[in-house]
């Protein structure tokens, strides 16, 4: 896919700005809005990435009704009705859509603070779901709102399941009530942040419990993993929320949230021989204990947890490579003003580690090890990646969190798999509507039309032909027009 488009016309600017504004663009040929009840798709001469099992299925057909698969089979056997539109594969590889189980809307993306609508860039790059882990605006219902016009097919964009207003800090005035609002207003799960007190984490998850709300989240610095498994929470948000378990410090203490920050890593750089570097084989034989006991509690529970390892990777661009990173292309689809502080060196993440930058490559060696840790123990894993906030752009990360994945021990079945299969699961077991994930009959028309294999190369993914999301298809073209800078336009203009 090509993010410069050099033949904008005049119709394809009325496009652009419809698709910046994030409603379907009126189309000629097969249209985005194909997922009408009663209206037909049909691909055919695909090579088929079900995602059932690690295998390819060569020139198949796949049929879609609306927003479901109805049907599918070889080619020379699949019969497709006369009035269907037909996209033909010619070779190319279906696979499913990717969900981004970790992301962060903002209210302003409905603004000019983005070159581009986030929604759009997720679509362009083959996310057709993303769950929103902290709505950020005055009225958080704004996401659902969003939600529920995407699923009506009044707004472009990827299926979207959100929480609502984050457990931050305690004191709590009223967990039990807070927990009531955000099942009453329609939110899909509960958020649980690192800096809640026991009691209130507690009160919180006991009253989930009984409105059957799903729950995820930090570890609370306070309570620790085991406390927090065992309190009910359900998921973990961040592979690094295990890196505390490897610190000492006293959870008695009560802390407000900047000053438990400037305790723990006051207390790692006291514990962790910065200057030597991270030595995995010497950290793991050091802390084998503590880690098999974080796997058996981790074990008992079932408990996934999202990978979010690009923040990890995006920090170490920030702090050391910041003009190569400035130059990326995708970094042009960041609001200005976050790009001003990142070249006046004043983003969260460069003040944070600034004098003590040792500490996050030693971070980021101890989440490798801690990721690799969590793989080779079947502990089920989530792809997802942070983006939305702090330079990790919404749709391109995702590509990034993948060749991470398969950087660090996983085949690339299992790292698409975090991003399908096991992210189809914990959607299940959220709101019991997990049919997506797998190309199989019944499913969310969620699908990714690439042109190499992907189970061959996770990089393959990015040379996308097409996507479909929930029924609508959006072919290589008009995702071009969805990505273009406005930039780009007035170039375009001047030729």
């Amino acid at each position: 896919m090509n993010i410069i488009n050099k033949s904008i016309t005049r119709f394809t600017l009325i496009a652009l700005f419809l698709a910046n504004c994030s409603v379907i663009p009126e189309q000629t040929g097969l249209p985005s809005s194909s997922a009408n009840e009663g209206s037909i798709t049909a691909f055919t001469h695909v090579n088929l990435v079900p995602m059932t099992a690690e295998i390819v299925l060569e020139n198949q057909t796949v049929l879609i009704e609306g927003s479901r698969i109805i049907a599918i089979g070889p080619s020379d056997e699949i019969s497709i009705p006369p009035d269907a539109a037909i996209i033909d594969g010619e070779g190319a590889y279906l696979m499913p859509g990717l969900a981004d189980m970790h992301m962060h809307t903002n209210q302003d993306w409905d603004t000019d603070a983005w070159p581009v609508s986030p929604l759009a860039l997720y679509l362009a790059n083959g996310v057709t779901t993303i769950r929103d882990f902290g709505p950020s605006g005055k009225d958080l219902t704004y996401v659902l709102e969003w939600r529920d016009q995407i699923k009506a097919g009044t707004r472009i964009g990827p299926t979207i399941y959100a929480t609502g207003k984050i457990l931050f800090a305690s004191p709590l005035s009223d967990p039990r009530g807070l927990v009531r609002e955000n099942h009453q207003l329609g939110f899909d799960f509960l958020k649980l942040y690192s800096y809640l007190s026991p009691e209130d984490a507690r009160e919180a998850l006991a009253t989930a419990k009984e409105l059957e709300m799903y729950s995820a989240g930090h570890v609370p610095y306070a309570i620790g993993l085991e406390n927090i498994l065992a309190a009910g929470m359900d998921e973990i948000a961040h592979v690094e929320e295990l890196l505390f378990a490897f610190i000492e410090y006293d959870r008695k203490q009560q802390l407000a949230p900047d000053a438990w920050l400037s305790y723990l890593i006051n207390s790692a750089m006291g514990q962790f021989d910065l200057a030597s570097g991270f030595n995995e084989a010497e950290f793991a034989h050091l802390h084998a204990e503590t880690m098999q006991h974080i796997l058996k509690e981790l074990r008992t529970y079932g408990t996934p947890i999202c990978t979010t390892m690009v923040v990890d990777d995006v920090i170490q661009h920030k702090l050391f490579e910041l003009d190569a990173f400035l130059a990326r292309p995708e970094i042009g689809f960041i609001p200005t003003a976050y790009l001003d502080l990142l070249r006046l060196g004043e983003e969260k993440h460069q003040l944070q580690f600034s004098g003590i930058e040792d500490l996050a490559v030693y971070k980021y060696g101890i989440d490798r090890w801690l990721l690799t840790e969590l793989h080779q123990a079947g502990v089920p894993l989530l792809l997802g990646t942070d983006s939305g906030i702090m330079a990790v752009v919404p749709g391109f990360s995702i590509h990034d969190e993948l060749r991470i994945l398969v950087e660090n021990g996983f085949s690339p079945y299992e790292a698409i798999s975090a991003g399908t299969v096991n992210a189809a699961e914990v959607i299940e077991a959220m709101v019991g509507d997990g049919n997506f994930g797998t190309i199989e009959v019944g499913q969310r028309a969620d699908l990714i039309l690439v042109k190499n294999n992907p189970l061959e190369d996770v990089a393959n993914i990015k040379d996308i032909r097409g996507v479909m999301a929930a029924g609508r298809w959006y072919p290589e073209e008009e995702l071009d027009l969805m990505m273009a800078l406005e930039q780009e336009i007035g170039d375009d203009l001047l030729d």
